[in-house]
């Protein structure tokens, strides 16, 4: 079967038939059902390094606790990373409810339309700007994320390997010249789609895939070979860091002493190693996620291995 590449030539071809496929069965995703930018912004920020499908159990809830941009904006720091347990990341809360309070000073509560004003909120940055810009208010913008990037790489350029893809730089610029002449929207939700779905990144499946006749690699690629099992590491911080946060949501008062919070970590450093554990707790509260209090006293971490500290939620 000859096959051309999507760019330049048969464009036309290839926008026809990702919005067909994408009309008849595109994934109905609950943040998909709506243009409020303020809810759209919810949901990219949640999506960051969250698969959809967690999202679309939190996402709901979280729009009941703060309906509007203006509500998130009054709540507390605490009942943010509340409300977004389970999510994990708990910064990108924080990004949020930072976002918020600037739309509502910066932007009379709401939402800006345009890259550059979105790009300027905190914890957004190009891919979450552009995708509210489209999403919400439908504006002619490119959208790169993992999926978009694979599938562009596929279809524009004959590739083999299952990693091979254009530079990051290279993807946006692709991205902008393949948009379509309208629809910018369901396109780019399309693209996630038949990325997630169809072109995924080790083994795709051409044959169900409605770009296979217009695709320049179309049943070129190589299975990805099978990871081998890693060799046991270190636990990541970060996952220390979460595991903190969500003992604090789970406590009476959202607080714990140092030493009850030392021993809610078992099996790491943290229950003998009181450096190990002042490392995390310092970062946390670097990022505004936890306070240290010393009596009434509010304090700034490290202390002592014997300090009576406490450790809670910021208010």
């Amino acid at each position: 079967m000859k096959r051309r590449h999507a760019e330049p030539g048969n464009r036309a071809e290839v926008h026809r038939a990702v919005l067909r496929w994408y009309h008849r069965h595109g994934r109905s995703l609950p943040w998909r059902d709506t243009r409020d930018p303020y809810r759209i912004l919810v949901s990219e920020v949640m999506l960051q390094q969250t698969q959809a499908d967690r999202v679309a159990l939190k996402y709901a809830a979280w729009l009941r606790a703060f309906p509007t941009v203006r509500a998130l904006a009054r709540a507390t720091t605490r009942d943010v990373l509340l409300a977004w347990a389970g999510l994990g990341y708990n910064r990108r809360a924080l990004h949020l409810h930072a976002a918020a309070l600037r739309i509502v000073e910066a932007h009379s509560g709401r939402v800006p339309s345009h890259g550059e004003a979105l790009r300027a909120l905190p914890g957004i940055g190009r891919y979450s700007a552009a995708a509210v810009a489209v999403f919400a208010f439908e504006k002619r913008e490119p959208v790169v994320d993992v999926n978009i990037r694979r599938i562009l790489s596929r279809i524009s350029e004959p590739r083999t390997s299952s990693g091979d893809v254009v530079a990051e730089a290279d993807a946006w610029a692709l991205a902008e010249r393949m948009l379509p002449p309208r629809a910018y929207r369901d396109w780019n939700q399309a693209l996630m789609d038949l990325g997630a779905l169809f072109c995924t990144a080790r083994a795709p499946r051409c044959a169900a895939c409605p770009l296979h006749r217009c695709c320049a690699s179309a049943f070129s690629i190589e299975p990805g070979t099978a990871r081998k099992p890693p060799s046991p590491a270190p636990i990541p911080r970060r996952i220390h860091r979460g595991r903190v946060i969500a003992f604090l949501r789970a406590q009476p008062g959202h607080r714990a002493t140092l030493r009850g919070v030392s021993l809610a970590l078992p099996g790491t450093p943290a229950a003998s190693d009181h450096a190990w554990l002042m490392d995390v707790l310092v970062s946390l509260q670097k990022d505004g996620l936890i306070e240290a209090w010393s009596g009434r006293k509010r304090i700034t971490l490290p202390v002592g291995a014997q300090a009576r500290v406490r450790i809670a939620l910021p208010g």
